[in-house]
C-alpha cells in the first residue's frame, strides 16, 4: 500500500517536474555561459578588481551584435578598446543589453570585462550572440589578471562558478520590452 501511495505522488510530480524544467530552460538566454571570477577560494572578505578577456576572430562585422551582460556587484565591457557604460548589478537585477557590432572588427577581436567587488565575491556571465548560430560566452577559457593589459605570464584561466541557474543569481533576465 505504501509502494503505491509513493508511486501515484512520483507520478503526479512527473509532469510538475517536467514542466519547470523545460520553463528553466526558456529562462536561460545566456546559451551555454557560465559563471566566472578571478578565484573561487575567498577565504576573507577583501577588495578586489580585476579583468577578464577573451580574443576570437570574425571574417566581418556582422550588421548587428547583442551582447548579454552580468557583473555583480559591478564592472565595465570594453571591446577592442572601446568602453561601454559601467554596470552595477545584483542578485535580480536585468542582464544588460548591449549592440557591440560598431566595436567589432574584421579579424581578432578582444573582449575586456573590468570587475570589481568590496568583498572579494561575485560573478561575471556573458553571451554574445556571432553570425552563423555562433557565440562567445564566459567560460574557463577567458583569462584573467589583475592589470590590464596583464604582463606577460600574470594571467591565468577564469575560474567558473557554473552554468545559471547558480545561488544567488539564479536565471537573470532580459529586461522588459519596451
Amino acid at each position: 500500500m505504501l509502494f503505491l501511495l509513493a508511486a501515484l505522488v512520483l507520478a503526479a510530480a512527473l509532469p510538475l517536474a517536467w514542466t519547470r524544467a523545460g520553463r528553466d530552460r526558456e529562462s536561460l538566454v545566456t546559451d551555454g555561459a557560465r559563471w566566472i571570477w578571478f578565484t573561487l577560494d575567498i577565504a576573507e572578505q577583501r577588495p578586489i578588481h580585476f579583468f577578464a578577456s577573451r580574443r576570437f576572430r570574425l571574417d566581418s562585422v556582422p550588421g548587428s551584435a547583442r551582447a548579454l551582460l552580468f557583473v555583480d556587484p559591478g564592472g565595465a565591457l570594453s571591446v577592442n578598446g572601446r568602453r561601454f557604460p559601467p554596470v552595477e548589478q545584483r542578485p535580480g537585477s536585468f542582464l544588460a543589453v548591449l549592440e557591440l557590432a560598431p566595436a567589432l572588427v574584421a579579424g581578432e577581436n578582444r573582449v575586456v570585462i573590468e570587475a570589481e567587488s568590496r568583498s572579494g565575491a561575485g560573478g561575471i556571465l556573458f553571451f554574445l550572440g556571432l553570425p552563423g548560430g555562433r557565440s562567445l560566452v564566459s567560460d574557463s577559457s577567458w583569462r584573467v589578471a589583475l592589470s590590464e593589459p596583464a604582463a606577460a605570464g600574470e594571467d591565468r584561466a577564469a575560474m567558473a562558478w557554473g552554468r545559471p541557474p547558480m545561488y544567488p543569481w539564479g536565471y537573470p533576465k532580459l529586461p522588459p520590452s519596451r
